[in-house]
Order: structure tokens, then sequence, then C-alpha cells
């Protein structure tokens, strides 16, 4: 239904939103420590990326927000032009390039995005991207084996002994799993 659209777009651009605030928020403090600081600026980063591969992967062209308050600021907010496929697919790999500079091997803390997480994400966002333009882009499919290989010389994930086993809510934080989206009632 088309409530069901709006209700994705709207989710998603407020993971942008929330992603960049936060962002902006941490980079501008004096956080506890300069690791926690860098993890969390990493999942900001990552997270905004996985939203946009979301919106270009559903609408297409879609704007680029990079910081929700120089938009509303400069008053251009509500008349953001959209941008060719192809560049927010580029906007996605720099965000999650930065990402795995802040990102540590081993998270903080369990069911946190780690370096190789965000190494998969960046071979998914490759091997889609290889396809964008009509024909199939040797050079992103590289890309794509290239950070593929990173991610599990990187990982310290590993699969699940039996497979349906990821889809139990007691393991709704497991070593199998990337990057999955999570809710709590907390």
């Amino acid at each position: 239904a088309i409530e069901d659209i709006g209700a994705l777009s709207n989710s998603l651009w407020s993971v942008v939103a929330h992603c960049n605030t936060v962002y902006n928020y941490i980079k501008a403090s004096n956080g506890p420590t300069v690791a926690g600081k860098g993890q969390t600026m990493g999942e900001c980063l990552a997270w905004k990326a996985i939203a946009y591969f979301f919106l270009v992967r559903t609408f297409g062209e879609i704007p680029i927000i990079h910081d929700n308050s120089a938009e509303l600021d400069s008053g251009s907010y509500n008349t953001a032009v959209k941008v060719k496929k192809t560049d927010v697919y580029e906007y996605i790999i720099m965000t999650l390039e930065k990402a795995i500079e802040l990102l540590p091997e081993t998270p903080l803390q369990a069911g946190r995005i780690d370096k190789a997480a965000a190494e998969g994400m960046l071979a998914k966002v490759y091997l889609t991207k290889a396809g964008v333009g009509g024909s199939i882009n040797t050079e992103d499919l590289d890309k794509a084996i290239q950070y593929a290989r990173l991610c599990l010389s990187h990982s310290t994930h590993s699969l699940l002994t039996k497979y349906s086993d990821v889809f139990h809510l007691a393991n709704n934080i497991n070593a199998e799993t990337l990057i999955s989206w999570r809710w709590n009632a907390n």
C-alpha cells in the first residue's frame, strides 16, 4: 500500500537524520574514550550508508542530505535536489569507507557494528552497483570481491551450527550476524 511506502521512506530518512545529528554531536564532544567515540561515529556512518542503500534501491534517484542542520539553516531542506543513482552509490561507498576507518576489528560490545561488518556491507554495495548502469561493471565486481575478502579476513564472526537458529529470538545477537536491525523494549 502507498502508506507502507511512505512509512518506509520516512523511517529511512529518520535514520539518516539521526545518524547525521549523533555523528556531529559526538565529533564535537570530548567523548569518554577515543575508541568509544570512533566506534560510535563509525556506527553512525554505517547505518547512514545502509539507509541510503535501501533508499536508492527502492526509489532510485534521491537527494543526499550530508548534514541536516546545515540544510535546515540554509533553508534548502525542502528543496533538496535528487542526484543520479551512481552518485548516491558513490556517497554510500565514501560513507562506508570512512566508517571502516573508524570501526574497531572487535566491537566494544556484542551485537555492535565492527570493521568486518562494514566491509561486508561495502562488498554488497559494490556488487549491487556493478549492474546499476545497465551493463556489468567488472571494476565494481572486483571491489566487491576485495571487500568480501577483507570482511572474511577481519571477521570474528562465524556461522551458527544450524542455519534455522538464526531466526530464533534467543539468537537475536549471534556470531553469524554482521549487521542486523534489532529492536528491544528497553
